[in-house]
């Protein structure tokens, strides 16, 4: 099992803390790095599963269950709970006294005041798919270099990479729950196949400038239900959506958003290629993806305050990548050929000349993957 820094996070913030949220997309470690810890610490723990009907159900009818006398709870698929924020302001108030660690592998659906504050407190740890940092430290740099075209086509998933034979069902599985299941009838997905040609349309222009009036007609949806899809794939950690950087210069590009996925897996699950590098033509967008999603991830992961926009102008200058933070802003293009020269854009030069600017090719990526500021 690769380690992963939350690990430490973890049992640093479980010591001094009566509440703790780890958030992630199923099948990436959460319980397990939990575990570990638990473990390590000799702390006895009580854990309820909200994905189990009759557990849930329990739980909201009479959540005095949930006075424990372990010295830590567990609540796992808490998204589930219709009474999740009561459950918190409970263990807040001190109601509830045992240390209490609530799992979700759909955002919260929680005021959005209460998630703001938890977060600024440094009481949610994210846990996603082993990022590059940690497989890096693991394997070590030049194993993990030989790898990387097998993540790009397969993704980080470790259920898919400990059986590579069999990474297509694994990831078809996987779309599959998260839609079906996570996404359920409170959320109103009553157009299945339609969300999964929006899905799909996505998945062939991964990283471009999208409209949702386009995509709409293209699938046979109205732009509200695409906008609605769209962020409860981001809440379900399956897609990542970076809005347009603008400050009122001419001909930016003002309210268009670009859409990655959070796995280079799920991309190629649902276009169904899963040919190897040297037979592909979209290997551009598979890199920036790639890229992209691993620092948008790297920066929540770390609890790095910066924010994360692509640029681009009517007249299709682009840059990839922008991140705003109080360190400055910085911004990419990335290219998968790492000896072809690339051309920034003269107007974004122009325009923010304090920004510093580069290529993430395969030569430059990996402090990109990995700084901390």
């Amino acid at each position: 099992m690769i380690p992963r820094i939350q690990q430490e996070q973890i049992a640093a913030k479980i010591s001094s803390n009566k509440l703790l949220l780890l958030t992630g997309p199923k099948r990436t470690g959460k319980m397990t790095v939990l575990e570990n810890v638990l473990d390590d610490q000799h702390l006895s723990h009580t854990h309820f599963d909200c994905s189990d009907k009759k557990m849930r159900r329990a739980l909201e009818e009479d959540p005095s269950h949930l006075q424990v006398e372990t010295a830590i709870l567990v609540i796992e698929e808490a998204q589930y709970l219709s009474n999740l924020e009561a459950i918190i302001e409970d263990v807040l108030s001190g109601t509830i006294q045992a240390t209490t660690i609530i799992a979700c592998s759909f955002a919260p659906r929680i005021d959005e005041l209460l998630l703001e504050a938890l977060r600024m407190e440094g009481l949610e740890v994210p846990i996603f798919a082993p990022s590059f940092y940690e497989s890096a430290q693991h394997f070590g740099l030049p194993q993990e270099e030989q790898l990387l075209e097998e993540r790009l086509i397969y993704g980080n998933y470790p259920s898919v990479l400990e059986d590579l034979e069999h990474a297509e069902l694994t990831l078809r599985e996987l779309i599959q729950e998260i839609i079906f299941t996570n996404l359920g009838a409170s959320d109103r997905i009553n157009k299945e196949d339609k969300l999964m040609r929006m899905l799909q349309l996505l998945a062939f222009h991964v990283g471009d400038a999208v409209s949702y009036n386009e995509i709409a007609e293209r699938c046979g949806l109205d732009n509200e239900t695409v906008e609605r899809y769209v962020k409860l794939l981001e809440d379900a950690y399956l897609l990542i959506n970076l809005p347009s950087y603008h400050t009122e210069q001419r001909y930016e590009l003002k309210k268009s958003n670009a859409i990655y996925f959070a796995d280079n897996g799920i991309r190629n699950a649902l276009i169904s290629n899963f040919n190897p590098t040297f037979l592909r033509n979209d290997m551009d967008q598979l890199w920036r993806n790639y890229l992209i999603s691993e620092r948008v991830k790297w920066v929540r992961m770390n609890q790095i305050n910066a924010k994360s926009y692509f640029w681009k102008t009517h007249t299709k200058q682009r840059m990839d990548y922008v991140e705003v933070s109080e360190n400055g802003m910085r911004a990419y293009k990335t290219d998968w050929e790492k000896r072809k020269k690339v051309k920034l854009p003269k107007s974004f030069g122009e325009n923010y000349p304090q920004a510093k600017a580069g290529v993430l090719n395969r030569s430059t990526y990996w402090s990109f993957l990995t700084s901390k500021k």
